[in-house]
């Protein structure tokens, strides 16, 4: 017996079965920690690509009723793998409350036929008896639909028209009909608000956006709005540099000072800009710019005017600054100079960090709701040009300061992105060159080692 075990060969045996049990014991152990008690997972994509955004995990841990997702996937489809993925985190992390699963169309003409989906990739979530549909599995159009269905009534933003202002319906450059999408896609309804009109602020007004205006108001639209904020109304006010006579003196009662200088910052040169599209790179303490320190986005102005606090507020006034450019830029005062290209910073004009947005909460007569004015000191960069979610946080700086002014705070966070399309392009003798390497050489070589390993044990023989 004790010969048998000592033998070499049954040494050699005894430890590759030992190694083998090992081996097996680490991968179930891995196995059922990864499944069971671990979810985990590193994504090192630039984008996050593989992540949720920070506005759809808030959104999925504010879930109250469980949603049901379904996928209607053709089964040989080869995009159902992405899908599967990106709703296996929606399921994970909202803790289970979402439920989902994959619909064959063809293999179940009347499922499709209930929700009424016409067309492949389709994604139908349904909530008691309500049911939204999105086209593809993005996460930027499923948060979008999860918003609007746990949303019980959907609050409305006036646009006030009339007086210059951005055309929400248009498509060209300076147009709205992207922030308009943007704000419907947060459930919001949007309405075009000819004040002149009307005699006061519609009492459905969840908020009022004066953006872009080139006119002087009337005095009776002035007092329409000032009756608005005074009584618990949400106003945000997006001015351009020497546009809109009376702006600044309807804000000077609310202790809101906007300075005659266009904002000059060189360093916007250094990012791919122009010298007048600073961006902001200091966020003050607030809920509406809280995520942005950590946002890979920047916000650009083009052509930006300076907002700042007064010295001396009214009474049941309080201003905060929200958002500041560079400490290389400055509000140039002399805009002569600056047109004729000769802009340098001078002892008038204000040195940067130049605070460009800031809010001011009003406090309502015998302790009535709160009204509150934003103010940022530039309407373009919501326009069409400029809006684009994938080239700035435009976008997000906007819906989070109208989400504030709304009080819906559980959507004021960065939004997801759709992941830009990167296709590798290859040159005529790069695709030569991994042909040979893949197709060819490596082959090749594992062939050549193949043979000298036979070679050399024929010879020990």
């Amino acid at each position: 017996m004790a010969g048998m075990f000592g033998g070499r060969s049954t040494k050699y045996g005894m430890n590759l079965g030992l190694m083998v049990l090992i081996v097996l014991a680490i991968l179930v152990v891995l196995e059922l920690f990864s499944k069971q008690r671990f979810h985990a997972q590193i994504d090192t994509t630039k984008n996050r690509r593989y992540s949720l955004a920070p506005q759809t995990v808030k959104v999925l841990e504010g879930l109250k009723e469980p949603v049901k997702i379904y996928a209607f996937y053709q089964e040989s489809d080869p995009s159902r793998t992405s899908a599967e993925d990106l709703l296996n985190l929606y399921k994970t992390k909202s803790g289970k409350k979402i439920d989902w699963e994959f619909v064959d169309p063809d293999r179940f003409p009347m499922k499709a036929q209930q929700y009424k989906v016409n067309t492949y990739n389709s994604l139908v979530l349904e909530r008691a008896e309500r049911f939204e549909k999105v086209y593809l599995a993005e996460e930027e159009k499923i948060t979008n639909a999860l918003v609007k269905l746990t949303r019980e009534s959907k609050p409305v933003v006036y646009v006030l028209q009339g007086h210059g202002e951005h055309s929400l319906e248009s498509v060209q450059k300076d147009g709205y009909s992207e922030a308009k999408k943007a704000m419907e896609n947060e459930y919001y309804e949007v309405k075009s608000l000819f004040l002149a009109r009307e005699p006061k602020v519609p009492e459905d007004a969840a908020v009022v956006l004066l953006a872009g205006a080139q006119k002087a108001l009337l005095e009776q639209e002035w007092q329409a709005l000032k009756a608005y904020v005074e009584q618990g109304g949400r106003l945000m006010v997006l001015v351009d540099p020497q546009a809109a006579p009376g702006v600044g003196d309807f804000l000077s009662q609310y202790g809101l000072v906007l300075e005659d200088d266009i904002i000059v910052d060189r360093n916007s040169r250094l990012l791919g800009g122009d010298y007048l599209v600073p961006p902001i790179v200091e966020y003050e303490s607030h809920p509406i710019t809280r995520d942005f320190r950590q946002s890979p986005y920047l916000v650009y102005l083009p052509m930006a005017r300076s907002v700042r606090a007064a010295e001396n507020l009214p009474e049941g006034i309080n201003v905060e600054i929200l958002a500041r450019t560079g400490p290389g830029s400055w509000g140039e005062k002399d805009l002569e100079r600056l047109r004729r290209g000769e802009a340098e910073l001078n002892p008038e004009d204000i040195q940067g960090p130049v605070a460009v947005a800031a809010v001011a909460t009003v406090h309502g007569k015998e302790g009535g709701k709160k009204g509150r004015i934003l103010v940022v000191g530039d309407s373009d960069f919501i326009s069409n040009g400029a809006i684009d979610p994938n080239r700035s946080g435009n976008q997000d700086f906007f819906l989070n300061g109208l989400n504030w002014l709304a009080e819906q705070e559980d959507l004021i966070s960065i939004r997801a992105k759709s992941a830009p399309s990167r296709p590798v392009m290859l040159k005529p003798g790069q695709w030569t060159l991994i042909f040979l390497v893949v197709v060819v050489l490596f082959p090749l070589s594992i062939l050549c080692v193949g043979v000298v390993v036979v070679w050399r044990r024929r010879r020990k023989k």
